[in-house]
Parts: structure tokens; sequence; C-alpha cells
């Protein structure tokens, strides 16, 4: 009895755990997106912190290295969104490391700099995950908002 209500209990947040969309193109997802702090979407952004994402994804072919690129789209203007050594995916993978075999199950996590002079905005973040030869491993899109942090 108690493992059935333990699972009825966890449902609902692996349920909620996954606050990503599909990047345009046909683009491979990952299969699942997790950003802490966040159950649905818009995910808060607070100014002056750091986010941290979990994304994991299965590799389709062999990568030998791997760089973040993160797009910001905000009140209608398009912008790169600067990851700094944050970029390089592979530094960053949990209990794997590049080069990577086909069909690989990976976890990558992310962290992006939410600096305190960022505009309390609405915007969407794309973050595609592009191989050594510019071509996406893994593309998704989080709804986000900029705010200040509770006092």
């Amino acid at each position: 009895m108690f493992r059935v209500l333990l699972l009825i209990a966890l449902v609902p947040a692996f349920a909620y755990g996954n606050v990503s969309r599909a990047c345009s193109g046909g683009r491979p997802q990952p299969t699942n997106v997790v950003i802490e702090g966040c159950t649905a979407p818009p995910c808060n952004l607070v100014r002056g912190q750091d986010v941290i994402g979990l994304i994991d994804f299965t590799t389709d072919r062999a990568v030998t290295s791997m760089t973040t690129i993160a797009t910001a789209t905000a009140l209608g203007v398009v912008t790169n969104y600067p990851l700094g050594s944050n970029a390089i995916t592979c530094n960053f993978l949990q209990g794997s490391s590049c080069p990577l075999s086909a069909n690989e199950d990976v976890t990558y996590r992310l962290t992006m700099p939410i600096l305190s002079i960022y505009p309390l905005v609405s915007l969407s973040i794309e973050i595609d995950l592009v191989d050594q030869d510019n071509n996406s491993v893994s593309c998704f899109v989080v709804d986000a908002q900029v705010v200040t942090a509770n006092k």
C-alpha cells in the first residue's frame, strides 16, 4: 500500500519536471529537461542568480565535441545569450565525457547566469547543443520571465 501511495505522490513531480518544448526545424529533442525551481513554464529567472538545468538526451551519432548555443527572444528581439565557459558542453556532462558514442544516454548540467542588469521581461530561451560540425545534437526551448529576488 505504501508503494502505491508513494508512486501516486511522485507521478506529478515527473510529469511536471519537463518544462521545455521543441525547437523549430525538426532538431532532436532531449528526453527530459529539468530547470531547478521550476515545475511549469514560464520559469522564473532570478536576477543575480544562476539557473541550473539538467538535460537528458540520447545521441543519434558519434560526437567528439559539443557547444551549447543559447538564443533569447524577448519583445520580438532575438539575441545570443552569452554562456561563457558554460558553453563548452562536454565539460559539464554528468557521469560521461566526450567523445560520445551513437545512442549514448547523456545528462548535461547547464548553468546560466542571470545578470542583475537584465530587464524584467518575459522571454523564450532556445538551447541548442551542437556537435563538432555545428549540427544539432539536442535542442529545446524554455519559456521564462526575469524576476527580482524575494527579500
